[in-house]
């Protein structure tokens, strides 16, 4: 498991670098919505990590004062945390997308096309990693809340049934961003952002795509992470 962690920094740092050297080496222009999508990336890794964080303190308070209301507390935290981790968690494997090399697009000097696509296809994995790592760091969480104690206890069909449901629901959630370029703040417009959604799927080509795209890229993060952490968090939990 410590392995798969450290990977994963390393693609992170390694295809941030790429793109960052890129206008040093070719004299082009630096793509900076590519830097904006790799922060977007990270960032439902730091809430679920500050959530658990939080959950623990006030947890770990109320047990040593006895004040019952810092539990309700602990728990609304964990709840909030996690529905606004669920917001931001397209943002992780968002990075897929970026496997179009739009970025070229703007490019006034010809940059040799197997240098993007090794930094392109590393900021993809990188993605993959992270949307994997957080699914990891949900099941942590959980197992926290619920047993700390006993690991075993959480391996059950409706913990597993709610971890392949995510795939599909973070999926739909990049298929908004991408299609529709909807973004996470989108949603503090929900009038807008229900209208520019009915309008979208008003058209039976838009709903065929949407569940093509949702199935088949939640298969692929599935798969991605039943291979690089799942064997790991079984270990632990079997």
């Amino acid at each position: 498991m410590a392995l798969m962690f450290f990977i994963t920094l390393l693609f992170n740092l390694f295809a941030l670098l790429l793109i960052l050297i890129r206008p040093k080496l070719f004299q082009t222009k630096l793509f900076r919505p590519m830097i904006t999508n790799f922060k977007l990336s990270v960032i439902p890794l730091f809430i679920l990590i500050g959530t658990l964080a939080l959950q623990l303190f006030f947890a770990w308070l109320s047990s040593a004062t006895s004040f019952a209301f810092l539990g309700i507390l602990s728990s609304l935290i964990l709840i909030v945390g996690l529905i606004v981790w669920l917001v931001f968690l397209p943002n992780a494997g968002y990075l897929v997308t970026e496997l179009n090399l739009t970025h070229r697009e703007i490019d006034k000097v010809e940059v040799p096309i197997w240098y993007d696509i090794v930094a392109v296809l590393s900021l993809a994995i990188s993605g993959v990693l992270n949307t994997a790592l957080n699914i990891v760091l949900l099941q942590f969480t959980f197992i926290i809340y619920f047993d700390p104690a006993n690991f075993a206890a959480i391996n059950t069909p409706t913990f597993w049934l709610l971890t392949w449901l995510v795939f599909p629901v973070l999926s739909f959630g990049i298929y908004l961003g991408r299609y529709i370029r909807f973004n996470t703040w989108d949603l503090f417009h929900p009038l807008q952002f229900v209208q520019k959604l009915v309008k979208h799927f008003r058209e039976k080509e838009h709903r065929r795509e949407a569940f093509v795209f949702t199935i088949l890229l939640g298969v692929f993060l599935a798969l991605f992470y039943a291979l690089t952490f799942l064997n790991p968090l079984w270990e632990i939990i079997k």
